[in-house]
């Protein structure tokens, strides 16, 4: 009997657990950046983290925090309503030309992946800042994870459909290198030494304890959401390099989201949550809806069908548009497919070259 119970136990903790990830997958970029600085703040996590070295930050292989961090554009910033967006931006000008002056270097090392986890007064001594200028920086940081969708809003949305760009893709020089909008994304995964934190048991009382592992448990959780995404955007650069590196659909290749669920050893549930209305910019500059990477024969018909019809400036027919689809990108489909596609995009039969909707 007890072993029936402890069985069931385990198996609605386990559900439980399913659950949390499943919640965390789906929440908004904006939320879920908040949650993360909230847990920072925590005396508990900066005692862990800086003090004890129980908590590191660990990067993503082949990431990077995006160039456009160092840069300001005001006119591309979307409208947050009710925030004061110009006292964000002066105060950045500010803080931006800190950073400048004290080169990318020193402010990779000490402040975006500070892995040794020095203190505020450490920082200020090594970079010759006052205490208040590194807080202001890390404020900074805080920020750009909080709203990275309004200093990176995406072209891609509209009054339907909301789309968060998470990261773009940047040409190194030993391949490809995911660049995160986000500090708190590019900064990786927390990793967590549990070895250190027995020893440490013994200084702590038993209600630091319990608190640190209801810490530990939220971090796990958070590092579900960004080694998912990860994974996925890894494996989108490697599996589809040929058309981020050409832009020509011709070279997108098949992949679906089951076949990457089975290769990463997630459920198909969670890929399609980490990826639902997020977009990357691929080394063209042009913006990506991520569903985009993982072309069904029909979509990728049809993703071929959208491009021929944005840059042909008019086509008479469906027979017209079957035969230029053979010529340009080799691609055989009856006139009826091309009828039943057109619609599902919603494009009238006869049409002259425009923007098509986001699909």
């Amino acid at each position: 009997m007890k072993q029936i119970q402890s069985l069931e136990m385990r198996q609605e903790a386990r559900q439980i657990i399913r659950i949390e990830q499943a919640s965390l997958l789906e929440m908004p970029e904006e939320e879920f950046q908040r949650l993360v600085a909230e847990i920072e703040r925590r005396p508990l996590f900066q005692r862990l983290y800086q003090k004890e070295k129980v908590i590191r930050r660990q990067r993503f292989p082949r990431t990077d925090i995006s160039p456009s961090f160092y840069q300001l554009k005001e006119e591309a910033v979307a409208d947050k309503g009710s925030l004061d967006v110009e006292s964000l931006l002066l105060d950045k000008k500010q803080v931006i030309s800190q950073i400048q002056r004290l080169g990318v270097e020193k402010f990779k090392r000490y402040f975006l992946f500070p892995e040794s986890g020095m203190a505020a007064e450490e920082i200020a001594t090594e970079c010759d800042l006052a205490v208040s200028e590194v807080r202001r920086i890390n404020s900074l940081i805080d920020e750009f994870s909080i709203w990275s969708e309004l200093y990176h809003p995406s072209a891609l949305s509209t009054g339907e459909v909301h789309y968060t760009k998470i990261a773009s893709v940047e040409m190194g020089r030993e391949g490809f290198v995911i660049g995160y909008f986000s500090p708190s994304f590019a900064r990786g995964r927390y990793a967590i030494d549990y070895e250190r934190f027995e020893q440490l048991k013994e200084t702590l009382s038993e209600t630091e304890v319990k608190q640190a592992q209801q810490l530990f448990k939220k971090l796990e959780l958070v590092n579900t959401r960004k080694d998912t995404l990860s994974r996925v955007l890894q494996n989108i650069v490697e599996h589809q390099a040929l058309y981020l590196e050409s832009g020509d659909l011709r070279t997108l290749l098949p992949f679906s989201q089951k076949e990457l669920a089975k290769k990463i050893g997630l459920a198909p549930s969670s890929v399609s949550r980490a990826i639902r209305s997020k977009s990357i910019d691929t080394p063209r500059g042009k913006e990506i809806p991520l569903k985009r990477f993982f072309p069904t024969p029909k979509r990728f018909r049809k993703e071929l069908l959208r491009q021929l019809l944005e840059t042909e400036k008019e086509l008479p027919s469906d027979e017209a548009i079957k035969v230029k689809l053979r010529e340009k990108f080799g691609v055989a489909i009856s006139r009826r497919s091309v009828a039943n596609l057109r619609q599902e995009l919603k494009i009238p039969a006869a049409r002259k070259k425009g923007k098509l909707p986001v699909k």
